[in-house]
């Protein structure tokens, strides 16, 4: 097996929650042994796979799935204590609105199947952080499928944020069970817009779930 398919195959093992966010990848023995190849390809795998800040390692502990927390990086831990969940969702607001819009011109139809893969996995979850795994995962496939690497970069840091701990305490008191039926219908017709190549409804849809994000997490802050 290529490097390049065993990306698929990885690819696809995390889409699908065989391996969760943050979840620590089995050495490599282990993992080339379980997936029949060598460790040089890999470990080939892997490195493109970091690149693409879909894994994280850290020496002496292992490989990560998912964005570095914070303080394993000096900037975004700079970042992390200088900002807050309010002024992430502003540049969410920014960016991912555009992000959608692009996908809409450049999605193939296998990046538009794992969007709706997203939101049914989404649908199926149990509790909050089991959401918030295919919400995130959604939300990264539609960046993905705009196919600019610069903002892809920006949404990562971005996403780093979202893992410190104040923003999961919000997001725990303010993502229930309705909010996750209202925020997965909104999901559907953003991609929806995707799918019909509609650029302006992508990027309206988009923009309105952030904003109701936004004022469901600015609800309870303010409680």
């Amino acid at each position: 097996m290529a490097a390049k398919d065993l990306i698929v195959k990885l690819n696809k093992m995390i889409a699908d929650g065989r391996f969760s966010e943050q979840f620590k990848l089995p050495p490599e023995r282990e993992l080339s042994q379980e997936l029949n190849v060598t460790r040089a390809t890999l470990r080939k795998a892997l490195a493109l796979l970091e690149a693409d800040g879909k894994i994280w390692r850290h020496v002496g502990k292992g490989t990560f799935v998912g964005n570095p927390p914070t303080e394993q990086n000096p900037q975004l831990s700079f970042l992390s204590r200088s900002t807050n969940p309010m002024e992430i969702m502003e540049m969410r607001l920014v960016i991912e609105p555009r992000l959608a819009g692009f996908a809409a011109i450049r999605a193939t139809p296998a990046m538009i199947a794992k969007m709706y893969h997203c939101i049914e996995r989404s649908k199926q979850a149990i509790d909050i952080q089991a959401y918030e795994l295919w919400d995130a995962t959604l939300h990264r496939t539609i960046a993905e499928a705009a196919h600019n690497n610069l903002l892809l970069s920006v949404l990562n840091i971005v996403n780093a944020m979202r893992q410190e701990k104040l923003w999961g305490q919000l997001k725990e008191s303010a993502v229930t069970p309705e909010k996750m039926i209202e925020y997965s219908c909104q999901h559907y017709k953003c991609i929806e817009a995707i799918e019909a190549r509609s650029v302006t409804r992508a990027e309206r849809v988009m923009a309105e779930h952030l904003e109701l994000v936004k004022n469901d997490l600015l609800s309870v802050a303010s409680c």
